[in-house]
């Protein structure tokens, strides 16, 4: 076995298999505690461009190790752990800097050496990775595979969530636990719509969501991080991807009130605790250099009524002038335009009083 790929009974922390304990409505990632639903949100604030870069380095270190492997004519010297090393550490780099993986205590000096190292201290282990089916190329195929699975689960996590949030927890009247139920509820038998989610994946090996995850589970103690003078008994859980993580802190956070919101001033998205209906996050506003999205966001509500290039006025002169169009070519009946663009005002009207987010308004005004 390679030393530092881990196996499945070893505690210590490594990309291919984690440890991480849940309690109350937060979890514990080795020294760091986070609110449930927080590492959910930071990869949903994730550049999509990048992770789907990490997929491709990843693809490329897959290939070329994989071309090694089956060829015999590839000299295993040190030009190829060299080049393998180098796209290893392309990869690593991005990985490294993911949330969970960047809160994690893992050895990073491993990653950043393993071709070289084993090359110029262990050349039989080294020969040994090019050998089919050996203890050493299956556990290297799978430390690859798992980086490559990170970024696929990461964009397929980001996908379906951002749907869920944006059109179904925007438009609920409270941001609780019972509501969240309702909104997941009714996204969840939207079979249509999963439908077409799915079909939006890219079509490669590794994309997908799934309902049902495996996990070890077990339970110990641990001080309680408001008392350090008592203890609690808390759920450890042990993973071996990303996406699993992903999906007990979602799901868990929804279950506490926790779920990730996204800020209708910068578009980012911030975690909304249970049962606050904040709109705005504390992150620096777009333009300003020390106002925050919420100090900007309690004067927008006026200043929206009086700014006619804001996003309401935006998307009703946007459906005012589609519905216009229609018009024009006589796809209307009777008095059906006017009704529509009274309702279209009327959306518009409850969307200036605060009664619709802009989120909810584009959908509307998108189906009209």
């Amino acid at each position: 076995m390679i030393n530092g790929i881990k196996s499945l009974s070893e505690k210590e922390n490594s990309l291919q298999e984690f440890t991480v304990q849940f309690f109350a409505d937060s979890v514990s990632i080795d020294d760091t505690i986070l609110p449930l639903g927080q590492i959910s949100t930071d990869v949903l604030n994730l550049n999509y461009e990048e992770l789907l870069a990490l997929y491709e380095k990843s693809n490329l270190l897959l290939s070329e190790y994989g071309h090694a492997l089956f060829d015999t004519e590839v000299k295993k010297d040190i030009a190829l752990a060299e080049t393998l090393q180098s796209r290893l550490n392309d990869v690593l780099k991005i990985v490294y800097e993911l949330p969970l993986y960047r809160t994690l205590d893992i050895d990073r000096e491993f990653g950043n050496k393993i071709f070289l190292h084993t090359y110029q201290h262990e050349n039989e282990t080294f020969q040994n990775l090019f050998v089919t089916d050996s203890l050493e190329s299956m556990a290297l195929i799978g430390f690859i595979t798992s980086l490559n699975t990170s970024s696929a689960e990461a964009i397929s996590f980001c996908l379906y969530v951002q749907e869920l949030l944006d059109n179904y927890y925007e438009r609920l009247k409270r941001k609780n636990s019972e509501y969240y139920a309702i909104g997941l509820y009714d996204f969840l038998r939207n079979i249509p719509e999963q439908q077409q989610l799915e079909a939006s994946l890219p079509r490669l090996p590794g994309f997908g969501f799934f309902q049902s995850r495996s996990a070890m589970v077990e339970y110990t103690t641990m001080p309680n991080p408001s008392n350090k003078e008592e203890y609690m008994i808390a759920e450890r859980m042990v993973f071996n991807s990303l996406g699993a993580f992903l999906h007990v802190d979602f799901f868990r956070g929804l279950m506490h009130g926790n779920a990730p919101r996204r800020c209708h001033n910068c578009g980012h998205y911030f975690l909304l605790i249970d049962g606050y209906d904040i709109r705005y996050c504390t992150n620096i506003a777009p333009g300003e250099t020390e106002r925050t999205c919420r100090k900007v966001g309690a004067h927008r509500k006026e200043a929206l009524k009086a700014d006619s290039s804001s996003l309401i006025q935006v998307e009703y002169r946007r459906v005012y002038n589609r519905l216009k169009t229609r018009k024009s070519r006589k796809k209307f009946e009777g008095d059906e335009w006017n009704q529509l663009v009274a309702l279209a005002q009327e959306y518009k009207a409850q969307a200036e009083r605060g009664e619709l987010s802009e989120f909810e308004l584009k959908r509307i005004f998108d189906e009209m």
